[in-house]
């Protein structure tokens, strides 16, 4: 009687885990959980993104690792993280075939400190939020002073510059200002800081327009006998994308205002710049220390 019992336990507990069993398919098969599982795994989007192969620290440069590295490389690991929507993939190429690349689709966007100017407003979508600024100087060599601003430099040589440049274009728009006495800037394909700031240095140009971070960062390793000789503009830098991917665009913009906000972004100015560039340009003037 007892081993009928047992065996009656046995039947019995196995009846239940069959039901429970046949009641969880059937709730698997129908509406989709509410509950944060996996049964509902969101799409994720590969988005190709052109970054700039020319080494321009602090934005972006090889580490001691060998590794990409710089304020624009960690903005765009940022993003990536908080988009769970997006899977970024990267491609380190020059800086014109950045901008052919995403014109034509063959890249989503591209993040290279870029500015605005008609010409390329009419071939790309630009982010409608800024994801930080260039701080711009002029450098000479240590023995002049002869120049302190954009007006001393009328009928002097700045360094070359790439057509595709933001400075590039604050000196055309300059030169228009002041047709008569324009500031000489040649035009070239490609050019590395180093090879700007030693052309200053040897005095075949007055000046170099650049970055004023990335003179610091580029003059540790030359030491050579050059300073910033005058502050000339806090210039706003955009993503620029292919203007189909208004989408993408929204919410790029969306994670960019509120890494602003959360003071995510301006702790990484602080990082890289050893300032926060987010703040008014005479705030920002009172933090830099001249070289």
């Amino acid at each position: 009687m007892k081993k009928f019992s047992f065996i009656a336990v046995i039947l019995a507990s196995a009846l239940a885990l069959t039901a429970c069993g046949s009641s969880s398919n059937k709730n698997t098969s129908g509406a989709p959980s509410t509950g944060g599982g996996e049964t509902a795994a969101a799409k994720v989007t590969v988005v190709k993104v052109a970054r700039n192969a020319v080494p321009n620290p602090p934005f972006s440069f090889l580490n001691d690792k060998n590794v990409m590295d710089g304020y624009t490389v960690e903005y765009l690991k940022l993003l990536d993280d908080r988009l769970k929507e997006y899977k970024f993939e990267y491609e380190e190429i020059a800086r014109e075939a950045m901008l052919v690349g995403v014109e034509t689709g063959k890249y989503d966007f591209a993040a290279n400190f870029y500015y605005r100017n008609p010409e390329r407003e009419a071939k790309y979508l630009f982010s409608a939020q800024e994801y930080g600024y260039s701080l711009n100087s002029l450098i000479v060599k240590k023995d002049r002073d002869d120049i302190h601003s954009l007006d001393d430099m009328k009928g002097k040589k700045l360094t070359p510059m790439s057509p595709s440049t933001g400075l590039r274009t604050l000196v055309v728009d300059y030169n228009k200002k002041n047709a008569a006495t324009p500031i000489i800037a040649e035009d070239i394909d490609a050019v590395t800081d180093a090879e700007s700031v030693q052309w200053v240095a040897s005095g075949k140009y007055d000046a170099f327009l650049t970055n004023t971070t990335v003179f610091d960062n580029v003059n540790k390793q030359l030491k050579l006998p050059l300073k910033v000789a005058a502050y000339v503009t806090k210039e706003p830098i955009w993503v620029l994308f292919n203007k189909e991917k208004k989408d993408l665009a929204a919410r790029i913009d969306e994670v960019t205002k509120a890494m602003i906000e959360d003071g995510t972004l301006p702790a990484l100015s602080e990082k890289w710049f050893s300032v926060n560039m987010f703040k008014s340009l005479k705030d920002v003037n009172d933090q830099y220390k001249f070289k």
